[in-house]
């Protein structure tokens, strides 16, 4: 016969219950402070993919070298007549800082101005600039002598003091696609300021800003 009140063999006692439900809530908490820990580290290491590896990076271009061939401007008489033969040759280097590959379209072009009026145009082939790589793109500007002289005046008077400027504009549109799907479009542009000289057609100087619209 048993006495009443006497803990049963087979019953946890109020302490040992406590104790129970203590341990419970302990694994609990630790488990939420895990999950809270791993979720931190989770958006943490997307916030670092986002500014090192997935961060689209401005393409670069930089003009590596001009040169310039054909055969210096001439005025024939007695009706004038611009007589011209002169190619520009440009070597532009592409650097793609991306861990995606850089594809560039067909919209591509250079224009070469003078006084503001397009002279000649190039066309910038499609291509593709690997992850962290580069690519020379190599330009060949004729100028149209029935453009050029339509300001024969200002031609004749900058040929007179030995040097005639140009400039080059050239645009590369392109888009950069990460893990297959994210895609980033973005356009690279160069302004060229080019000095040739008259009448021996050498390069006297030339000047760059480069500018990227993502």
């Amino acid at each position: 016969m048993k006495v009443s009140g006497e803990n049963n063999g087979n019953l946890p006692s109020p302490a040992d219950a406590r104790h129970k439900l203590e341990r419970r809530r302990r694994r609990r908490k630790l488990c939420c402070l895990l999950c809270l820990l791993i979720l931190a580290l989770l958006i943490l290491a997307a916030v670092v993919l986002a500014l090192t590896v997935f961060k689209v990076r401005d393409p670069t271009m930089e003009l590596v070298s001009t040169t310039v061939s054909g055969v210096s401007p001439n005025i024939s008489l007695p009706a004038p007549r611009l007589e011209l033969n002169v190619t520009l040759d440009l070597a532009v280097r592409v650097r793609n800082r991306n861990y995606a590959a850089f594809a560039h379209a067909s919209g591509g072009h250079t224009r070469l101005l003078y006084r503001g009026a397009q002279v000649g145009k190039a066309r910038v082939e499609p291509g593709r600039i690997p992850p962290r790589g580069t690519e020379l793109l190599r330009l060949s500007l004729e100028v149209e002598v029935d453009q050029l002289a339509a300001d024969l005046g200002s031609l004749l008077a900058d040929a007179a003091s030995g040097a005639v400027a140009f400039d080059a504009e050239t645009r590369l549109p392109g888009r950069v696609t990460l893990l297959g799907f994210i895609k980033h479009h973005a356009v690279a542009t160069s302004d060229c300021h080019v000095v040739i000289g008259v009448p021996d057609l050498g390069v006297q100087s030339q000047e760059c800003a480069l500018k990227t619209k993502l």
